[in-house]
């Protein structure tokens, strides 16, 4: 019964929502890859890929928000699931995160961030034994969520070996100025999920919190320059204030949330941080990001940033070091929610598609034109549109619906289910273009 209450106010929610302004530009735009570049599809099948990474062996694990993982190892999908884990999936909820151990060639070790329960988050080890997780290990527990909105679920290791995990605001704004929570929060703690004893806040009895930084709503993703830089990706808010983020966040920052977004001042604790880039007409929804250190793109995007925004489905690229906000640009035109980024086996770029459950491969081809045949049939997607109708996907494309993850991934969900409930074939062949 709480399912189907629960299914049904979904699909009375987006039943107003589309109603009320349209699909989402989101959904309609074309491809457009800057001249030199080639788009393929790398891998295919997955549902609502929202992760990944790529480990020092070459193979990439695609994390799907439902809680499976999987490995893509010399153009192959493996035929065996890494793992599956028991996740709680409203919402923004789900299997949210992945970082590999700097150690992984000795130790094989895997993390993952996860919504447990409608009141819980954990971030989660394995052991990669022969492309199958075992010894699963709870590193750390308890971690907040409404078991709605604004989880985040972030997870990178430093250069420092230092383990770091964003939360948001978990729809509670005034949490993020709080430091007896972790919402709100970039956190640092150590590989077997202690704290370390160099964190810049103490507790009143003087021990160290896991807390790096706060002040934030919704850190969905960050990433680090070989400096050490942490490069904080935050998700605005909705209305006339909203702005989307980019933000260099040192130890003991605070970025302001709720008290300021964008750029501006607030009296808090710690140094209020200043924007390096903000924006609110390219984009509603800042998503996946990653530092440039291959030598397969041209010179000048070695050491930059590219990022994503889900809203707009674009790729944006900026370099760092002074003004680097003053070279924020937009890269390419993508499509079909783009949720992650991360450096490919080959060292060009991969990233995410949610609708679709394609991974993109970009790459730089000297000036070549590519020509993309449409991916096979696999489990999950098909040729016939199984994801989302081109017809539902074009229409009403010149209105923006409301900002942010949450009323676009409303639809997708709604359009999972109801997919599924009228028997779609769900089918994988293990095929990657």
């Amino acid at each position: 019964m709480e399912a189907k209450a629960n299914f049904s106010y979904a699909l009375k929610l987006v039943v107003a929502i589309l109603f009320s302004v349209g699909w989402c530009s989101v959904c309609g735009a074309d491809e457009n890859v800057p001249d030199g570049f080639e788009l393929t599809t790398f891998a295919t099948g997955f549902t609502e890929p929202i992760a990944l990474a790529t480990a020092p062996d070459g193979r990439v694990f695609v994390v799907e928000k439902g809680g499976k993982v999987w490995i893509v190892k010399d153009e192959s999908i493996e035929p065996s699931l890494f793992v599956s884990m028991e996740v709680y999936t409203a919402s923004e909820c789900g299997l949210l995160g992945i970082a590999i151990d700097p150690n992984y060639t000795t130790n094989k070790f895997i993390y993952f961030f996860a919504t447990i329960t409608s009141d819980e988050q954990q971030i989660i080890r394995y052991t990669d034994q022969d492309g199958v997780g075992v010894n699963s290990t709870i590193i750390r527990a308890g971690l907040p969520t409404s078991g709605q909105l604004h989880n985040s679920g972030g997870l990178r290791f430093g250069p420092d070996g230092k383990l770091y995990f964003s939360i948001g605001d978990t729809g509670q704004s005034e949490l993020s100025q709080q430091m007896q929570t972790f919402a709100g929060k970039i956190c640092r703690i150590n590989a077997d999920g202690s704290t370390p004893d160099d964190n810049p806040f103490k507790t009143p009895t003087g021990t160290p919190r896991a807390i790096f930084a706060l002040g934030f709503r919704n850190p969905f993703r960050f990433c680090f320059a070989p400096d050490g830089g942490l490069y904080v990706m935050d998700v605005g808010s909705n209305g006339e204030a909203r702005r989307e983020e980019i933000n260099l966040v040192p130890s003991g920052s605070n970025g302001g949330w709720p008290l300021v977004e964008g750029v501006g001042q607030a009296d808090v604790e710690g140094d209020l941080i200043q924007p390096l880039v903000t924006y609110s007409d390219l984009g509603g929804a800042i998503t996946g990001c990653a530092i440039y250190d291959q030598t397969q793109f041209p010179s000048q995007y070695r050491g930059g940033l590219f990022h994503l925004d889900f809203v707009s489905n674009k790729m944006f690229f900026m370099s760092l070091g002074e003004n680097a906000g003053e070279s924020h640009t937009e890269f390419m035109q993508a499509e079909n929610g783009v949720v992650d980024l991360a450096i490919g086996p080959e060292g060009g770029l991969l990233y995410t598609e949610m609708f679709t459950g394609n991974i993109k491969r970009l790459r730089f081809s000297a000036g070549s034109v590519i020509t993309v045949e449409d991916s096979p049939d696999v489990e999950g997607i098909s040729t016939e549109q199984d994801n989302l109708s081109d017809e539902l996907l074009s229409e009403n494309t010149n209105r923006l619906c409301g900002n942010g993850m949450t009323l676009m991934m409303l639809p997708m969900c709604v359009a999972v289910v109801t997919l599924r409930k009228h028997g779609r074939s769900l089918r994988r062949k293990k095929t990657l273009r």
